[in-house]
């Protein structure tokens, strides 16, 4: 029931006083406290015994200030709390203070009216400062503190103290409006497995190549050890460091462990072998599984041990044909666990388990009456068995829950496929606030020269615009295209500049295209089972968001990655682009566009973005214009600097700019830098190197050709003549 009350300056508002929280304990699902004292001088919250938000308060002229609060319930128990505080004679209010919360909240936008103004889709690397943001949501505690005006609200990262990070919060109006959800991805995205405090997301980048895409399953041994060894040699230090065979390796299509444990004749070596061809080359060992049962002598021996219909019988059902009942330890003891124990041991890093979709939608789903009847939870006899894997592997190795969007599997899987077969760049800008909340999200196999497998001949492709693409989303991307494609250096420069992926977060707690998580708000699932997509399934195709961004913190600098993807197949205008439509400071910038390697100039305002060719992709550095040399980008990633600038610092005095960069063997890299008016370049050292200089006008590129991989320091000294 929504409840309002008009509180004077003397009364404290508290709905319920919890207990204090443990770290392994769940927050509660209650209202938090709101404190206004009697001298009006500050004006808290609390929840669940913790001060999430402490603020001074003071009003101008001096009047007396009013809190008006209100609580709704949802149907699904989700809880919103609203206060506003106020005055009678219309005064400015003005509160700054502190949000307090755990190692792992961020700043974001939230019902962001900036999104209508300037739609993108933006996440940040390190804490984000970015004038959007008017939330700061808590991923161990589940809560979010937001002000639905992001206009009055300003959020910046203050410290991390005590392993809490401290956000100071600033508000300033005739009004200020405060908005608190307790469980906000578990009630109000209705995510019922969505328990943070209890699993951590998957931090590194996941990176590499998967077989199926390009050879399906007719892939054979010598297929992935020629790969191995390309990407070992090639793109290893690029962050490639994944190969993972797809369907074709097994001597029988699932089902009791020797079937998945013994390799079929394309694979003569068998699985041991491969796992140690892999990891010579430095690379991770990578394997498919599913959890289709189809040995129909077997279910009948064991029938207690699969899920049966109405009239006991096991129940047979497409893509899956017999679903083991996952409550029943001694089945899961005898077929899933010894399969998963024994590649782990082998040294199989990382498992994609298939058909997990129809396990649920065309083997549990219709027995719903075979649990009730059992006095178990059809969700939790699913889960037994996703644990059952995830104990034998352990935490420290990668599972992929395969295919479609899958609310069971949260925090058990590391990640999700979120739709169909084949690349679905889609797929990303509709799970957008929960990449790296939730779990990693995966567009499927990203092939950059997309294979026509009716002619059998290779297309030209999206060779820049696709791993950009998940680059920016911070997804996971695992290439799938035969080994003559990466031989061909003129097709890896976007695959180069686009791994490692680095962790983000998203600077928004809206997802860009909210279709399918509005349908899982809505409890809405797959009723007709799972051979086609369901309403919570992500779409692989359609209009995809030309804006992508990333805002960057790093110890030494903050900058802006903005890239502008065209996806059609006709030209795209330029466009002007308002700094403060990105949440950016009234200031100067300096803007550099990635792959033309040009320097676009200094702006205050606007700039504007350059047309883009069909299935290609401009990306932008956007860093505030110094009045000394500065970096303006480096060569090594999109990022512009967050893979491979470090310690990178301005001596005043010495008139140097210093630094360290992490560079690739026989991969130029180049500091690209803005030397401003009165400075002249007088000399560059680079560690271990004799580096090229190319001056042009204020642009200056400091290059160098490695001769191996590692960290390199550098130091660049100039002249100024004022």
């Amino acid at each position: 029931m929504p409840s309002t009350l008009l509180i004077g300056a003397t009364i404290a508002f508290a709905l319920v006083v919890s207990t204090m929280a443990h770290a392994d304990q769940a927050p509660s699902n209650t209202g938090a406290v709101a404190i206004l004292p009697a001298d009006q001088s500050r004006f808290d919250i609390r929840y669940d015994g913790h001060l999430i938000l402490g603020g001074r308060l003071s009003v101008t002229p001096n009047s007396k200030i009013y809190l008006k609060s209100n609580l709704e319930q949802g149907n699904a128990g989700e809880i919103t709390q609203r206060w506003t505080l106020f005055t009678h004679d219309g005064a400015t209010l003005k509160l700054d203070g502190e949000v307090t919360g755990s190692s792992e909240a961020f700043a974001a936008e939230l019902d962001s009216a900036a999104q209508q103004t300037f739609k993108m889709v933006r996440n940040s690397v390190g804490p984000a400062n970015n004038l959007r943001n008017n939330a700061i949501y808590d991923r161990n505690r589940d809560w979010v503190l937001s002000n639905p005006d992001n206009g009055s609200t300003r959020i910046q990262f203050e410290s991390n103290r005590a392993g809490k990070n401290i956000y100071r919060w600033s508000a300033m109006g005739k009004e200020i409006s405060i908005h608190f959800r307790p469980l906000y991805y578990q009630k109000h995205k209705n995510l019922t497995y969505f328990q943070p405090w209890n699993y951590s997301v998957w931090k590194g980048s996941v990176t590499g190549w998967c077989s199926w895409w390009a050879y399906f399953s007719d892939v054979h041994e010598t297929d992935v050890e020629k790969i191995s060894h390309i990407f070992g040699s090639k793109l290893k230090d690029y962050g490639y460091d994944t190969i993972q065979i797809d369907d074709g390796y097994q001597s029988s299509n699932g089902g009791l462990p020797e079937n998945w444990l013994n390799t079929n004749e394309k694979f003569p070596s068998g699985l041991g072998h491969l796992s140690q061809v892999i990891s010579k080359d430095g690379l991770k060992p990578a394997l498919w599984l599913n959890v289709h049962f189809g040995d129909e002598a077997f279910v009948k021996q064991h029938l207690d041990w699969f899920i049966q219909d109405k009239d006991g019988k096991a129940h047979k059902g497409p893509w899956i044909d017999y679903g083991l009942d996952g409550s029943n330890a001694l089945a899961l003891d005898t077929v899933v666990r010894p399969t998963y124990r024994k590649l782990s041991s082998m040294g199989w890093k990382y498992f994609k388990v298939d058909a997990l979709r129809h396990l649920l939608y065309d083997s549990s789903y219709p027995s719903r009456d075979y649990f009730d009847k059992k006095k178990i939870k059809l969700e939790d006899a699913y889960r037994s068995y996703l644990n059952a894997i995830r104990n034998e592997i352990g935490n420290d190795k990668y599972m992929l829950a395969c295919w479609g969007v899958l609310p069971e599997a949260i925090g058990i899987a590391n990640g999700c496929r979120l739709g169909g077969d084949g690349f679905g760049p889609s797929t990303l800008q509709q799970y957008t606030s929960w990449n790296n909340v939730v779990w990693r999200n995966d567009p499927d196999h990203c092939d950059i020269k997309p294979n026509d497998h009716k002619s059998g001949k290779t297309l030209d492709g999206e060779e820049r615009i696709r791993p950009v693409l998940v680059s920016m989303a911070g997804a996971q991307l695992l290439l799938s295209d035969k080994p003559e494609v990466y031989e061909n250096d003129a097709n890896l420069e976007g695959v180069k500049r686009s791994s490692p992926i680095l962790f983000t977060l998203p600077g928004q707690l809206n997802d860009y295209d909210p279709t399918k998580t509005d349908n899982l708000k809505k409890g809405l699932r797959n009723t007709k089972g799972g051979a086609d997509s369901g309403p919570i399934d992500a779409d692989q195709r359609g209009e995809v968001c030309p804006w992508w961004m990333l805002d960057i913190a790093q110890p030494y600098e903050s900058w802006t990655v903005l890239t502008h993807m065209n996806w059609h197949d006709k030209p795209m205008n330029q466009e002007d682009v308002k700094f403060a439509d990105l949440g950016l400071e009234d200031t100067q910038y300096s803007v550099f566009e990635f792959w033309s390697k040009k320097y676009l100039g200094d702006y205050k305002g606007q700039f504007t973005a350059k047309s883009v060719d069909p299935k290609d992709v401009s990306v932008y550095s956007i860093r505030k214009t110094l009045n000394h040399p500065q970096i303006l980008s480096t060569s090594r990633h999109i990022s512009q600097g967050a893979v491979d600038l470090f310690n990178v610092n301005w001596n005043e005095k010495g008139l140097k700019l210093c630094g360290t960069s992490h560079v690739i063997r026989k991969d130029k890299y180049s500091l690209y830098l803005r030397v401003p008016e009165g400075y002249d370049i007088k000399s560059a050292v680079v560690s271990g190197y004799r580096p090229d200089i190319r001056v042009d006008d204020r642009l200056t590129e400091v290059s160098i050709m490695p001769d191996k991989t590692g960290d390199t320091t550098w130091q660049i000294e100039f002249v100024h003549k004022p």
